[in-house]
């Protein structure tokens, strides 16, 4: 099955160009994201693949509550 067929929030990792989507943002400003620390990813395949659940924490952290 494509990659581009499985709801995004259903995998645990996402790729930069698929987070940058995400957030409406280039794909340059989300490997920004991940050299400030702010997204954690795996080097485990060639490309950097950033933890679903770095996007949440992320997300979590960057939302103002009021």
């Amino acid at each position: 099955m494509p990659l581009d067929t499985i709801d995004p929030s259903k995998r645990i990792f996402l790729s930069v160009e698929e987070v940058a989507q995400l957030f409406g943002l280039s794909k340059k400003t989300g490997y920004r994201l991940l050299d400030r620390g702010l997204l954690k990813s795996s080097n485990a395949v060639r490309h950097k693949m950033i933890l679903r659940a770095s996007v949440d924490e992320f997300v979590a952290k960057t939302v103002n509550n009021g």
